[in-house]
């Protein structure tokens, strides 16, 4: 009996120390995302991919409005992570060629010139907030 009380003892021994490694695992991590970008940059990415496909009229609302031209800065291209079509000077090699929609129609509203903004850059791209497309109305 007494042999089984100290397995159990040893079991529950060793379930703490690895209940308690995940949690230090867990609050490393969860506190690593929470001071990068990485969070916010992966909302912009994915939230440009679903407007860019399916919110074109918001997309092509948001052009008419949007005022400005590309500076060519790189600073949109390097938003969660670098553009592999990037050359060493930052300008986008297939510019004038064959670029990808998102890239077409960025920056689609002031969220995305803020994004570029919060990395260091500085857009060409502005909006006058009073007549920007609303999506939705």
């Amino acid at each position: 009996m007494r042999l089984v009380s100290l397995e159990m003892h040893r079991w529950f021994d060793q379930a703490y120390s690895l209940t308690t490694l995940f949690y230090r695992l867990f609050f490393t991590i969860t506190q690593a995302v929470k001071d990068s970008r990485f969070l916010f940059h992966t909302a912009g990415k994915v939230r440009r991919f679903w407007l860019v496909h399916f919110q074109k009229e918001y997309v092509r609302g948001q052009i008419l409005v949007r005022e400005g031209n590309c500076r060519q800065c790189g600073a949109c291209c390097n938003l969660l992570f670098t553009c592999p079509m990037l050359t060493k000077r930052g300008r986008c090699y297939v510019y004038g060629y064959c670029r990808p929609r998102a890239c077409k129609v960025f920056p689609i509203d002031q969220r995305d010139i803020d994004e570029v903004t919060i990395c260091g850059g500085h857009c060409g791209y502005r909006f006058d907030r009073e007549d920007s497309y609303k999506q939705g109305s």
